[in-house]
């Protein structure tokens, strides 16, 4: 079963820093209370997240479609391993002073294991699981930019006349 999110916030940064730091997911799990892990895996990207113990949830992804600084869509690496399958996409438009960006998030559960997978969509369907770990780290990701110092430029030099 996929679930979808689709989210909408407001960054006051400049879209190249916001784009700059989304993209720069190494330093995820340093903001983030979910993200335990990303790692190069292949040609994508292995992200490792907090879920209900004794799982994490596990997807690896790639970009399909790349236009910097505006928009990125991603899907899982077909034939990696992971317990998570995800598409989406995310869209950064400048605004006057702030950044405002929109993500599709869609996943659904995969496991080798057909009792597993029947469990996981069950527990996701009831919980929210993947959508309250999406929600929270889009947040995480505003206030982390937010309080960079890429938020607040320093002013350039006066005018002389």
């Amino acid at each position: 079963m996929w679930f979808k999110e689709e989210l909408e916030t407001v960054i006051h940064a400049p879209r190249e820093a916001v784009w700059a730091a989304f993209q720069d997911f190494p330093s995820w799990p340093t903001w983030s209370s979910y993200l335990k892990e990303v790692s190069r895996s292949g040609g994508g990207w292995k992200f490792r997240a907090r879920a209900q113990p004794p799982v994490d949830l596990v997807w690896v992804a790639e970009a399909v479609r790349r236009e910097p600084p505006e928009y990125l869509e991603f899907a899982s690496v077909p034939g990696a391993p992971h317990n998570l399958e995800v598409r989406g996409s995310v869209r950064m438009t400048e605004e006057e002073g702030f950044t405002r960006i929109h993500l599709v998030f869609e996943g659904r559960p995969h496991y080798d294991s057909k009792v597993l997978g029947r469990a996981a969509d069950w527990y996701a369907a009831t919980f929210g699981e993947p959508n309250k770990v999406i929600k929270l780290t889009f947040e995480q990701f505003k206030a982390h930019l937010e309080r960079s110092p890429v938020a607040h430029p320093a002013p350039g030099p006066a005018a002389h006349t």
